[in-house]
């Protein structure tokens, strides 16, 4: 291959138009432009021959490949399977009911009637109901009136009563009346004066100081004495409704009376 294309330099050389104006003059000219001529066809000629000895020697190029598309294509769901169909249901004999013979009434038997005759009945001869023995009427009872009631006490009986009565009222006051101890100390005495009102039973209603003895102590202690007692019912012969009293309750320092 090199030596070919030096070969081409030399001819080029040779017939290069350098050399003809160096060695001759005006009758070289024509001489000049064949050589030209037949240089380039020269040329041309090994040019297309080195072309063809490469051609052949080189390989063609290889074919592109051409690009393969793939389509993934999604399967089909698969159909559902069909659904059994029941077995439909034997329809059910259908029974004709027969109405039954209505029974013929039998006409019932008239009753034989047997005609009897009534057997007389004796006569028979009437007892009479015994009576009941008469009771005679009873007598009316007569409650025999109450008692006429007691003429009522004079007044003077009646006064005499309820003195008798408020002077053994006082002695038991009296004797259930305690001394207070300051008024030992003080070495005090007097007389308190207390007024109070009983029920016929004896129960007390009320019960107030009427008079002071002058010691605070002693009129507290006759006045709870009053209060704190149980008295008896009123004799027969006092008068029965509410009664006052007036009693005297003497305390000293010595004795309770």
């Amino acid at each position: 291959m090199g030596s070919r294309q030096g070969r081409v330099a030399d001819m080029n050389a040779i017939a290069s138009p350098g050399h003809v104006t160096e060695a001759g003059t005006g009758p070289g000219k024509g001489y000049f432009g064949r050589s030209l001529l037949v240089g380039a066809l020269i040329e041309a000629g090994i040019l297309g021959v080195v072309a063809l000895l490469l051609g052949q020697k080189t390989t063609p190029p290889p074919p592109k490949p051409h690009p393969i598309a793939v389509h993934l294509v999604q399967p089909a769901p698969p159909k559902p399977k069909p659904k059994p169909i029941p077995p439909q249901p034997k329809p059910k004999p259908v029974i004709q009911h027969h109405p039954l013979p209505k029974p013929v009434p039998r006409p019932l038997p008239k009753p034989v009637i047997h005609h009897v005759r009534p057997r007389p009945v004796p006569l028979m001869a009437k007892t009479p109901a015994p009576s009941a023995p008469v009771m005679p009427a009873p007598k009316p009872v007569v409650t025999p009136p109450p008692p006429p009631p007691p003429p009522a006490p004079s007044a003077s009986v009646q006064q005499a009563a309820v003195q008798h009565y408020a002077a053994l009222v006082r002695s038991q006051i009296q004797a259930q009346t305690q001394v207070p101890q300051s008024v030992r100390m003080m070495g005090a005495s007097g007389t308190a004066v207390i007024q109070f009102e009983l029920l016929p039973s004896g129960q007390l209603v009320w019960a107030r100081l009427g008079q002071s003895s002058g010691v605070g102590a002693i009129d507290r202690a006759a006045l709870s004495a009053v209060k704190e007692g149980n008295y008896p019912p009123f004799t027969k012969n006092m008068p029965k409704k509410p009664t006052r009293f007036d009693v005297d309750v003497h305390l000293s320092a010595r004795h309770g009376g």
